[in-house]
């Protein structure tokens, strides 16, 4: 058996797949004929001219970070320091009275 290579389709294939002394195979030969593709309009294309990036502005404190249960927890945190700094004796006393009542020095 001999081997041909279609000069169309590029398939290496048997001589009988070949009419005679044809370069192009049977299936090339009786296969319709490619459509032929026109060219399509292009889209329109908009053109943006590149602006530099703003420059973020530094975030102030931590208002409006985490959500509202985390918020309300910093803010009695911030509260008890405050009142611990503002009454420190009172503080000790209820400090050390807590302590006495769960058994600690």
């Amino acid at each position: 058996m001999a081997w041909r290579r279609c000069a169309q389709c590029r398939k290496v294939l048997q001589e009988d797949a070949f009419e005679g002394s044809s370069e192009s195979c049977i299936a090339c030969l009786t296969a319709p004929p490619p459509k032929v593709r026109t060219a399509r309009a292009s889209a329109v294309k908009t053109v943006r001219q590149a602006t530099p990036p703003a420059e973020r502005q530094p975030l102030l404190g931590v208002v409006g970070s985490g959500d509202l249960e985390v918020r309300e927890r910093r803010a009695r945190k911030t509260a008890a320091a405050q009142l611990v700094e503002l009454h420190a004796d009172d503080y000790a006393q209820l400090l050390q009275s807590a302590r006495r009542a769960e058994g600690l020095r």
